[in-house]
Protein backbone atom coordinates (compact mmCIF):
# COMPACT_ATOMS: atom_id res chain seq x y z
CA UNK A 1 0.00 0.00 0.00
CA UNK A 2 2.81 2.39 0.95
CA UNK A 3 4.69 1.51 -2.27
CA UNK A 4 1.61 2.24 -4.40
CA UNK A 5 1.12 5.61 -2.71
CA UNK A 6 4.76 6.55 -3.32
CA UNK A 7 4.51 5.57 -6.99
CA UNK A 8 1.35 7.68 -7.38
CA UNK A 9 3.06 10.66 -5.74
CA UNK A 10 6.09 10.29 -8.01
CA UNK A 11 3.88 10.14 -11.12
CA UNK A 12 2.01 13.27 -10.03
CA UNK A 13 5.30 15.07 -9.45
CA UNK A 14 6.53 14.13 -12.92
CA UNK A 15 3.31 15.26 -14.55
CA UNK A 16 3.41 18.60 -12.73
CA UNK A 17 6.81 19.26 -14.29
CA UNK A 18 5.70 18.51 -17.86
CA UNK A 19 5.66 21.30 -20.39
CA UNK A 20 2.26 21.88 -22.01
CA UNK A 21 2.29 21.52 -25.79
CA UNK A 22 -1.06 23.31 -26.14
CA UNK A 23 -0.97 27.01 -27.10
CA UNK A 24 -2.20 29.49 -24.55
CA UNK A 25 -5.67 30.84 -25.35
CA UNK A 26 -5.67 34.39 -26.74
CA UNK A 27 -6.68 37.16 -24.33
CA UNK A 28 -10.38 37.90 -24.17
CA UNK A 29 -11.47 40.88 -26.28
CA UNK A 30 -12.12 44.22 -24.65
CA UNK A 31 -15.86 44.96 -24.71
CA UNK A 32 -17.22 48.43 -25.45
CA UNK A 33 -20.83 49.56 -24.98
CA UNK A 34 -23.24 51.43 -27.24
CA UNK A 35 -25.40 53.58 -24.97
CA UNK A 36 -27.45 56.73 -25.46
CA UNK A 37 -25.52 58.69 -22.82
CA UNK A 38 -26.81 62.10 -21.80
CA UNK A 39 -29.77 63.23 -23.91
CA UNK A 40 -31.51 66.55 -23.30
CA UNK A 41 -35.23 67.07 -23.75
CA UNK A 42 -35.94 68.97 -26.94
CA UNK A 43 -38.23 71.89 -27.63
CA UNK A 44 -41.51 71.29 -29.41
CA UNK A 45 -45.13 70.46 -28.76
CA UNK A 46 -45.56 66.96 -27.27
CA UNK A 47 -46.92 64.39 -29.70
CA UNK A 48 -49.67 62.18 -28.29
CA UNK A 49 -48.50 59.07 -30.12
CA UNK A 50 -46.38 55.98 -29.60
CA UNK A 51 -43.51 55.35 -31.99
CA UNK A 52 -41.59 52.10 -32.32
CA UNK A 53 -38.14 51.47 -33.73
CA UNK A 54 -37.48 48.45 -35.93
CA UNK A 55 -34.17 46.61 -35.81
CA UNK A 56 -31.92 48.25 -38.40
CA UNK A 57 -30.93 46.39 -41.52
CA UNK A 58 -27.55 46.59 -43.23
CA UNK A 59 -24.36 44.66 -43.92
CA UNK A 60 -23.57 41.95 -41.41
CA UNK A 61 -20.00 43.21 -41.03
CA UNK A 62 -21.01 46.62 -39.67
CA UNK A 63 -23.99 45.39 -37.64
CA UNK A 64 -22.22 42.57 -35.83
CA UNK A 65 -20.19 42.58 -32.63
CA UNK A 66 -16.91 43.61 -34.26
CA UNK A 67 -15.59 47.17 -34.46
CA UNK A 68 -14.88 47.98 -38.10
CA UNK A 69 -11.93 49.94 -39.48
CA UNK A 70 -12.14 50.88 -43.17
CA UNK A 71 -9.16 51.61 -45.41
CA UNK A 72 -10.31 52.39 -48.94
CA UNK A 73 -12.42 49.45 -50.07
CA UNK A 74 -11.07 47.14 -47.38
CA UNK A 75 -12.85 46.42 -44.10
CA UNK A 76 -10.79 45.20 -41.14
CA UNK A 77 -11.72 44.20 -37.60
CA UNK A 78 -10.17 46.10 -34.72
CA UNK A 79 -8.13 43.39 -33.01
CA UNK A 80 -9.28 42.06 -29.64
CA UNK A 81 -12.08 44.62 -29.42
CA UNK A 82 -15.84 44.09 -29.69
CA UNK A 83 -19.15 45.70 -28.80
CA UNK A 84 -20.78 44.23 -25.72
CA UNK A 85 -23.73 43.28 -27.96
CA UNK A 86 -24.27 43.23 -31.70
CA UNK A 87 -24.21 46.73 -33.16
CA UNK A 88 -27.63 46.01 -34.65
CA UNK A 89 -29.13 45.56 -31.18
CA UNK A 90 -27.09 48.33 -29.58
CA UNK A 91 -28.08 50.92 -32.19
CA UNK A 92 -31.76 50.00 -31.91
CA UNK A 93 -31.70 50.31 -28.12
CA UNK A 94 -29.77 53.59 -28.35
CA UNK A 95 -32.35 55.14 -30.70
CA UNK A 96 -35.27 54.05 -28.52
CA UNK A 97 -33.65 55.48 -25.39
CA UNK A 98 -32.69 58.69 -27.18
CA UNK A 99 -36.26 59.31 -28.33
CA UNK A 100 -37.63 58.53 -24.89
CA UNK A 101 -35.34 61.12 -23.33
CA UNK A 102 -36.00 63.72 -26.02
CA UNK A 103 -39.59 63.66 -24.81
CA UNK A 104 -41.47 64.55 -27.97
CA UNK A 105 -43.50 61.32 -28.24
CA UNK A 106 -45.77 59.90 -25.56
CA UNK A 107 -43.62 56.77 -25.66
CA UNK A 108 -40.96 55.05 -27.73
CA UNK A 109 -40.27 51.32 -27.81
CA UNK A 110 -38.77 48.58 -29.90
CA UNK A 111 -40.98 47.15 -32.63
CA UNK A 112 -42.97 44.25 -31.22
CA UNK A 113 -42.93 45.54 -27.65
CA UNK A 114 -45.94 47.86 -27.98
CA UNK A 115 -48.78 48.83 -30.27
CA UNK A 116 -47.67 51.96 -32.07
CA UNK A 117 -49.03 54.81 -34.14
CA UNK A 118 -45.80 55.20 -36.13
CA UNK A 119 -42.68 53.18 -36.77
CA UNK A 120 -39.10 53.99 -37.73
CA UNK A 121 -37.56 51.65 -40.25
CA UNK A 122 -33.97 52.20 -41.15
CA UNK A 123 -30.97 50.87 -43.03
CA UNK A 124 -27.52 51.50 -41.55
CA UNK A 125 -25.21 52.19 -44.48
CA UNK A 126 -22.03 53.09 -42.59
CA UNK A 127 -20.87 52.46 -39.05
CA UNK A 128 -17.10 52.34 -39.17
CA UNK A 129 -13.86 54.27 -38.78
CA UNK A 130 -12.58 55.75 -42.06
CA UNK A 131 -8.80 55.59 -42.02
CA UNK A 132 -8.25 58.11 -44.85
CA UNK A 133 -10.02 60.86 -42.87
CA UNK A 134 -9.63 59.46 -39.34
CA UNK A 135 -13.29 59.90 -38.52
CA UNK A 136 -15.98 57.59 -37.17
CA UNK A 137 -18.91 57.70 -39.57
CA UNK A 138 -22.56 56.79 -39.05
CA UNK A 139 -25.00 56.92 -41.98
CA UNK A 140 -28.59 55.64 -42.03
CA UNK A 141 -31.49 55.79 -44.47
CA UNK A 142 -34.54 56.43 -42.28
CA UNK A 143 -38.24 56.04 -43.03
CA UNK A 144 -41.14 57.08 -40.80
CA UNK A 145 -44.06 54.75 -41.43
CA UNK A 146 -47.72 55.31 -40.51
CA UNK A 147 -50.40 52.61 -40.13
CA UNK A 148 -51.00 50.74 -43.35
CA UNK A 149 -47.27 50.83 -44.16
CA UNK A 150 -47.63 54.35 -45.51
CA UNK A 151 -44.30 56.15 -45.59
CA UNK A 152 -44.77 59.75 -44.47
CA UNK A 153 -41.13 60.88 -44.61
CA UNK A 154 -37.65 59.70 -45.53
CA UNK A 155 -34.23 61.08 -44.67
CA UNK A 156 -30.57 60.11 -44.91
CA UNK A 157 -28.94 60.93 -41.57
CA UNK A 158 -25.16 61.34 -41.32
CA UNK A 159 -23.01 61.95 -38.25
CA UNK A 160 -19.24 61.90 -37.77
CA UNK A 161 -16.78 62.15 -34.90
CA UNK A 162 -12.99 62.64 -35.13
CA UNK A 163 -10.68 59.74 -34.25
CA UNK A 164 -7.56 61.09 -32.57
CA UNK A 165 -5.46 57.90 -32.72
CA UNK A 166 -5.46 54.26 -33.78
CA UNK A 167 -6.33 53.12 -30.26
CA UNK A 168 -9.24 50.69 -30.07
CA UNK A 169 -10.66 52.65 -27.14
CA UNK A 170 -10.49 55.94 -29.04
CA UNK A 171 -12.06 54.35 -32.13
CA UNK A 172 -14.95 52.79 -30.18
CA UNK A 173 -15.64 56.02 -28.30
CA UNK A 174 -15.74 57.99 -31.56
CA UNK A 175 -18.12 55.48 -33.12
CA UNK A 176 -20.39 55.70 -30.08
CA UNK A 177 -20.40 59.52 -30.30
CA UNK A 178 -21.28 59.40 -34.00
CA UNK A 179 -24.10 56.95 -33.30
CA UNK A 180 -25.45 59.14 -30.47
CA UNK A 181 -25.47 62.21 -32.71
CA UNK A 182 -27.12 60.21 -35.48
CA UNK A 183 -29.78 58.91 -33.07
CA UNK A 184 -30.53 62.43 -31.86
CA UNK A 185 -30.98 63.63 -35.44
CA UNK A 186 -33.24 60.69 -36.28
CA UNK A 187 -35.39 61.47 -33.24
CA UNK A 188 -35.77 65.11 -34.26
CA UNK A 189 -36.52 64.15 -37.85
CA UNK A 190 -39.21 61.66 -36.80
CA UNK A 191 -40.89 64.15 -34.47
CA UNK A 192 -40.95 66.86 -37.13
CA UNK A 193 -42.25 64.41 -39.76
CA UNK A 194 -45.10 63.18 -37.56
CA UNK A 195 -46.01 66.73 -36.49
CA UNK A 196 -46.20 67.85 -40.11
CA UNK A 197 -48.21 64.79 -41.19
CA UNK A 198 -50.72 65.32 -38.42
CA UNK A 199 -51.08 68.99 -39.24
CA UNK A 200 -51.73 68.16 -42.90
CA UNK A 201 -54.29 65.51 -41.95
CA UNK A 202 -56.08 67.93 -39.64
CA UNK A 203 -56.16 70.58 -42.39
CA UNK A 204 -57.75 68.22 -44.91
CA UNK A 205 -60.42 67.20 -42.41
Amino acid sequence: MMRAAMLALAAATMLSGCISLLPKPPPAPTLFVLEAGGVERVQGEPIDAVITVASPSGERAILGADIIWRSGDTLALVERSQWSARAQDGLQAMLVETMQRQGRFRAAAKTGEATSDYEIRWDVLDFEVLEDRMVARFVADVRVVAPGRRIIATETVTAEAPVASRSATVASQALARAAREGSARIGLFAADAVTQARAQAAATQ
